[in-house]
């Protein structure tokens, strides 16, 4: 039975993917920015800005004055954050404002004006890196026998596309996201009038979010908690009880929720990213198969004995306490999903500075997100038996449970074949457990004999996982598609992979890719836009392109690859005339030469996939 219960669970934790609306990226100039000043005699300051949600490469900043009678002092750019970039390695990163103190040296007479020169790149956080830019700022010095240096302010000079050319393009514009201005609306929402009715607004958006996969996750942990705390309690103040642990549950999950996203907005730091390290994870995922192991009664958890005293006051206290420290950390590591009302919220707060409201509104869409648990969670009590066998085998069944969520997070940090390989294990065990090769004495019984086969039937999925994940596989869903794509025998490899195949049809520029696109009519086409410097770009080489079921589906279209590491004028127009930030962009064309898709950011394997699928009509199938 409780693995009856994991194959209905097992394609629900698979697809408990964050669910992303289109993004809408800042222009260059607002995602980033070079300022320079003078602050005391000889000391030049400088400071580069990222945009909250973005940074800069340290690597990639450099500094010169002109004319060269100008020099600066030696100088060390500050240390950054580390960031691990997959596929490309740790890199030192700037977010918010990094400030540089530089004293300042000239031969002869100090000169009028001078000017700083800044060239800096760097990437947004959701995965779109935008081309080296280069911004030059006027100084004028003026002498004082009372003070510093000082600056008077002159206009600065970035370094812009020029107009492209649109020649033989006409056909190629691409289409504006439907999306593009969800999350303004919400946070223009929160300025007007009608406060309440808004923040109606907000809770019912959050019920709309409560059916999107990112909240899948926490239904297992909280039907787990329910069945670990009410097995005692009698029918009467079964549902009355699951109905407080469900609540204190959505509370710590809404509250967290609200102060982290308040936080996020008023500091432009992500606080949620620092539980989604492989420390964290691994220690949740451990917490998880600890609460497993006492579903199947191999220990019983308590708290300490002087505690129970204390919480023995309020009666059922320490269950509630439990739920909501569960609900909070549910939150910081589950995640919330980053929708248009989450993000509008979040802009309001960094716009306005109105804490109080825009809290409000985050507190209602997580209440809003909660409803559907606290619902789940309360009918589970009511609907469990009570003390005796069935309990112990419903317990059992959401220890199965418990352990597929702790799966679910190493997944995240593990790679694709690791993972699929726990899967297999934890399906191949509950088989056994299952009754798979008892016996005929023992499954005389028409139920002996359902569960059995049941238990076969896993078994043998298990083992088509643990092969999947021998050859590479990664998918729980699909697990022998390494087999499937490879030819048609076992080990047969493909002749080139997707990424392979890009180089045959690389441009730089915009006649390049019109002539490219001419020799490619007749047939669906698939553009990348790509660059060296491009870190999201190296990551989708990686996990995207690299995938042999992204490899089996594209090889029935042409694959165009535009190169913009140059960062050229050429370079420039091409980004201009497809309004793009910077890469990795993905343009989706049909055979009849009309763009029908365009998509900014990382784009993973199954999203990709699902995007060739719905615009193009192209599927695995098609061999």
């Amino acid at each position: 039975m409780g693995l009856l219960f994991l194959c209905l669970i097992t394609p629900t934790m698979a697809l408990a993917q964050p669910f992303f609306s289109q993004p809408v990226f800042l222009p260059p100039a607002k995602a980033f920015s070079f300022h320079a000043q003078i602050e005391q005699k000889h000391i030049l300051v400088v400071r580069w800005v990222a945009a909250p949600g973005y940074h800069l490469y340290r690597d990639r900043i450099h500094l010169e004055v002109t004319p060269d009678t100008v020099h600066l002092a030696s100088y060390t750019l500050p240390a950054g954050k580390w960031m691990n970039i997959p596929g490309v390695g740790r890199l030192q990163v700037y977010e918010r404002t990094t400030a540089l103190h530089i004293p300042l040296h000239w031969v002869g007479t100090p000169p009028a004006h001078f000017a700083v020169t800044s060239s800096y790149q760097g990437c947004a956080n959701a995965g779109v890196c935008y081309p080296l830019a280069t911004t030059t700022i006027p100084l004028a010095l003026t002498q004082s026998a009372a003070s510093a240096l000082s600056l008077s302010p002159v206009s600065p000079t970035v370094s812009a596309p020029p107009a492209p050319s649109t020649q033989g393009l006409n056909t190629m514009q691409p289409p504006v996201p439907a999306s593009a201005g969800a999350t303004a609306l919400f946070a223009t929402g929160l300025q007007g009038d009608g406060s309440i009715w808004i923040l109606l607004l907000f809770f019912a958006a959050g019920l709309g979010l409560a059916f999107t996969p990112c909240i899948f996750p926490m239904i297992p942990i909280l039907s787990s908690l329910v069945v670990g705390q009410v097995d005692s309690t009698s029918a009467r103040h079964a549902r009355r009880h699951a109905f407080w642990i469900s609540l204190a549950y959505v509370l710590g999950m809404a509250i967290t929720y609200t102060v982290m996203g308040v936080l996020a907005a008023v500091t432009g730091a992500y606080l949620q990213a620092v539980f989604q390290n492989p420390w964290v994870l691994g220690l949740f995922s451990a917490i998880f198969v600890v609460l497993a192991l006492s579903m199947f009664g191999f220990y019983e958890l308590q708290v300490p004995s002087a505690v129970q005293t204390r919480l023995s006051r309020y009666g059922k206290g320490g269950h509630f306490l439990g739920a909501w420290i569960m609900g909070m950390l549910s939150a910081l590591i589950v995640g919330p999903c980053i929708a248009a009302p989450l993000a509008g919220a979040l802009l309001f707060i960094a716009r306005t500075g109105n804490v109080v409201l825009g809290g409000a509104a985050l507190f209602l869409l997580a209440l809003g997100m909660g409803v559907p648990l606290l619902v789940i969670g309360t009918s589970a009590g009511h609907f469990l038996p009570r003390a005796g066998r069935w309990m112990d085998v419903v317990k059992a069944v959401f220890g199965v449970v418990l352990l597929g969520v702790a799966i679910w997070f190493l997944s995240r940090i593990l790679p694709g074949p690791a993972s699929l390989t726990l899967w297999a294990i934890l399906a191949i065990v509950s088989a056994v457990y299952l009754g798979a090769f008892r016996s005929a004495a023992v499954r005389d019984s028409g139920w002996g004999r359902f569960w059995q086969g049941i238990g076969l039937a896993l078994f043998a999925y298990g083992l088509a996982m643990g092969a999947g994940a021998l050859a590479g596989g990664r998918l729980v869903l699909e697990p022998l598609a390494p087999f499937v794509v490879h030819g048609e025998a076992i080990g047969v490899q493909p002749t080139k992979t997707a990424n392979q195949r890009f180089k045959r049809h690389m441009v730089t520029s915009l006649t390049q890719l019109h002539q490219a696109l001419l020799a490619a009519k007749g047939h669906p086409v698939l553009v990348d836009f790509w660059a060296k410097w491009c870190v999201e770009c190296q990551r989708m080489d990686v996990e995207t392109y690299g995938n042999p079921l992204v490899d089996q589906t594209t090889r029935s279209l042409v694959l165009i690859r535009v190169n913009v590491t140059a960062s050229d004028s050429a370079s420039r127009a091409l980004l201009h005339h497809f309004q793009l930030f910077g890469p990795p962009a993905t343009l989706l064309v049909s055979a009849s030469g009309r763009t029908v898709a365009k998509y900014e950011g990382y784009e993973g394997p199954q999203t990709l996939l699902q995007h060739v699928q719905q615009k193009l009509g192209i599927d695995r199938s098609n061999r």
